[in-house]
């Protein structure tokens, strides 16, 4: 079977593509990327390109979108470009530069993919990236989920490129006569990832030759033992947890242990209440004595009241955070960022990072900021149902403590309109019905 015909299997087994709607291709310019465009090109399949130019790497960085603008042209497809400033934006959060480009760029490609009617946000990955990110997090330490590795479809992320390996990869480069940019920073151990690539995947490889197809494999197996894992543990929850009147739940403490195996499903059982495994374990190592009365256990959302018989789950109690309220053509200053709302002129659909236009005609002023609470949910743009603001910080893996730093803008009828400065919700979107547009900002 060909390599296109092996795309278009793989993509049609996952419900990867369509040829009614487009797809967003994420394009960095390095082979991956290129031989992603060259196979969405081949199938004949609608597609846009979006770069991201970090202005990392100096003149390399504007070669790799000098390689994908000439691309677009010569495919003449759609193209979108974005420039960040990724050191000042990771400084001004305080994280790393990689993740601070990692948010920038996903927050990018879904307000593209929302702007523009992309069905889905294509990435490049292939198998090898997924065994090395199921080592990272067996070095870092995991739980089942980081076990299965890179899925090829989670939300509106798609992978079309898995079914294939790193040498199938640049085989099929070197057929095609591809051009491609190499980002010399692949080749530095200096990031662990590369560590991971260049000196211990190949020592894994000389032991099993088809460790791409093992670790896939694998991979199936671990996905399936996790939703089993999910499945059991909700129904064990919501068996041992009893809801007391004060809302809080009651836990029969002997249930606990005689669980088994103890930590995996104690961890489970926890997990909806943020509580690390840390906190798991110092409970478990004290349970048994005979002063565990009144031992308290904290999440970042709950905390865990231990007594002779009973754990009492209850959440935090509130605690005081700055409020502040906006008005239109007012500036405030918030957690360290200048916050603003003005009226735009004419329809203005700005899909700039840290500047959001949503129609003006829902807002209710003045509109309040203020900080994360527990309980806060919002409706993500682009996306049909509401999500925990708990959660979408997850998936941004953003800090357990930063996030309590990040401002939220709330409208006057309670609704959270922007996540700043990362997402706005989806119901304040322009709209062919919209008359006027207000554009909010963080600077």
């Amino acid at each position: 079977m060909g390599l296109l015909e092996r795309f278009l299997k793989f993509g049609e087994e996952h419900e990867l593509i369509s040829h009614e709607h487009p797809t967003l291709l994420a394009v960095s310019g390095g082979r991956d990327s290129v031989l992603l465009v060259h196979l969405f090109e081949q199938a004949k399949l609608p597609f846009g390109i979006a770069h991201c130019n970090f202005q990392l790497r100096g003149e390399n960085s504007e070669r790799d979108e000098e390689l994908v603008r000439n691309l677009a042209a010569e495919m003449g497809v759609p193209l979108f470009v974005k420039r960040f400033d990724t050191r000042a934006s990771a400084e001004k959060q305080g994280i790393s530069i990689e993740m601070a480009a990692r948010t920038l760029r996903y927050e990018w490609f879904e307000l593209l993919r929302s702007a523009e009617n992309y069905q889905y946000i294509a990435l490049a990955h292939h198998q090898n990236d997924s065994v090395e990110t199921v080592l990272l997090n067996l070095t870092r330490g995991t739980g089942i989920s980081g076990l299965h590795g890179i899925l090829p479809k989670r939300d509106v992320l798609i992978r079309p490129l898995l079914f294939l390996t790193r040498e199938e990869v640049t085989q099929a480069v070197e057929e095609n006569k591809l051009v491609y940019r190499e980002d010399e920073s692949n080749f530095s151990t200096d990031y662990l990832r590369n560590k991971i690539r260049l000196e211990v995947v190949p020592p894994l490889k000389e032991i099993n030759p088809s460790l791409e197809k093992t670790f896939q494999e694998n991979s199936k197996r671990f996905e399936e033992l996790e939703v089993l894992l999910k499945s059991y543990s909700e129904q064990l929850r919501n068996k041992l947890f009893v809801e007391t009147a004060s809302k809080a739940h009651q836990i029969e403490l002997k249930a606990l242990q005689e669980l088994q195996p103890l930590r995996t499903l104690l961890y489970e059982l926890f997990k909806p209440y943020q509580f690390l495994p840390e906190v798991l374990d110092d409970l478990v190592s004290i349970w048994h004595k005979d002063n565990r009365t009144g031992k308290q256990f904290f999440s970042d959302t709950h905390k865990l009241l231990l007594n002779r018989e009973h754990l009492l789950l209850q959440k935090n109690e509130p605690f005081d955070l700055p409020r502040l309220f906006l008005s239109l053509g007012q500036e405030v200053i918030y957690q360290g960022y200048r916050l603003t709302v003005k009226r735009a002129e004419g329809l203005n659909k700005t899909n700039e990072f840290g500047k959001v236009a949503v129609d003006a005609d829902k807002l209710r002023f003045p509109l309040l900021v203020r900080s994360w609470q527990e309980g806060d949910w919002f409706r993500p743009l682009g996306m049909r149902g509401k999500k925990k603001l708990s959660d979408y910080f997850i998936s941004l893996k953003i800090p357990r403590f930063h996030k309590k730093e990040i401002p939220l803008i709330v409208n006057g009828n309670g609704d959270i309109v922007w996540v700043v400065p990362y997402r706005m919700d989806d119901r304040y979107k322009i709209t062919d019905k919209t008359k006027k547009v207000a554009i909010l900002e963080c600077v």
